[in-house]
């Protein structure tokens, strides 16, 4: 008699971005990873077929790395950049990659070659999922994520839930407008991702360099600005730059006001924010928390927690291996 997939002691995660592919095989019962693969070229623009091919030998990687049958899997999730059909299993759209990148279904060709069934998910998404099952989220049921980095995504889990909407688009939080005019992101002016990205907080040290104001940035990063960082920002405001706190504080004021209102809508018991802004750590977080507290209705926002992300890189697999959990198994 075959064995209950839902039973079965593994389960595969698989980041695919712009650049490379990662897997790891996850062991259900203790929640380590047993295996990985090497960071393997994705090649997304040499179109889906061949991408799909690397996400597979990322797989069968991981698989020889974990020592284990492929009869073991309860199966495999993917996170992948781009809005996401989870039910269909195909990628609607994938803006970092080309335009054939429409409508294209993933699931069934890779459980085609890999013989065991796949789920797929938006990145940020999973990202999100991965953060409340395995790592900052875990004490509770209502969570939102933002992840600040080259852009600026999201998700949302409702009761345990991830929450995906009509068209798999939901958790665009990067999208939402904090500051009308302002910076201007992929969609419009003055979103969450065109002022709090990593270029956004690079710009605000860079025009405070360029006023002549007085900040150790300059020095640290040899007055050239294609060298700034926010680490060497953070660095800057640990010594007790004010510029460069300021800059912090500039840019979690604006991060602030999208947490207060997602604390209005959502009703969270935790607010997660990763990606490589959110490594300033209190230097981003406090003026979030005073921001947050300030807009969000005061009986919700102060039973909501804002706290940084625990899971770095690995989020997108972690969560990938977590969307199979739920699929499959129904855990939550």
């Amino acid at each position: 008699m075959a064995t209950d997939p839902a039973m079965k002691p593994f389960v595969i995660g698989i980041d695919l971005g712009g650049t490379n592919v990662r897997a790891a095989v996850l062991e259900r019962a203790t929640e380590n990873v047993i295996g990985r693969s090497d960071n393997i070229p994705s090649l997304a623009m040499d179109g889906p077929d061949i991408t799909i091919g690397q996400v597979a030998e990322a797989a069968f990687q991981a698989i020889a790395a974990a020592k284990i049958s492929k009869d073991d899997l309860i199966g495999v999730g993917v996170a992948v950049p781009g809005v996401v059909k989870s039910s269909e299993g195909l990628v609607s759209y994938a803006p970092n990659f080309r335009d054939q990148w429409r409508g294209v279904p993933i699931a069934k060709p890779l459980a085609d070659k890999l013989g065991v069934p796949v789920w797929i998910g938006n990145d940020a998404n999973l990202a999100t999922l991965g953060e409340y099952r395995f790592g900052a989220g875990r004490p509770v049921r209502h969570m939102v994520m933002l992840t600040l980095g080259t852009g600026v995504g999201g998700g949302v889990i409702i009761d345990g839930k991830l929450l995906e909407g009509a068209d798999g688009g939901a958790g665009e939080l990067g999208h939402m407008i904090i500051n009308p005019g302002g910076r201007g992101g992929n969609a419009a002016f003055g979103t969450l991702e065109g002022e709090a990205q990593i270029s956004a907080v690079v710009e605000r040290a860079t025009r405070i360099i360029q006023s002549g104001r007085r900040t150790i940035i300059a020095q640290m990063c040899d007055y050239d600005r294609f060298a700034l960082t926010p680490k060497i920002i953070a660095e800057a405001a640990e010594a007790g730059d004010a510029a460069a706190i300021e800059v912090f504080e500039e840019t979690g004021y604006l991060i602030g006001v999208a947490a207060g209102s997602l604390i209005n809508i959502f009703n969270p018991q935790m607010i997660v924010i990763g990606g490589g802004v959110a490594q300033a750590g209190n230097l981003i977080l406090d003026p979030i928390r005073r921001t947050a507290a300030a807009t969000g209705l005061r009986i919700l926002s102060r039973n909501c927690q804002i706290v940084g992300a625990q899971l770095g890189d690995n989020a997108g697999i972690f969560g990938a291996a977590a969307l199979v959990l739920q699929k499959v198994a129904g855990e939550s």
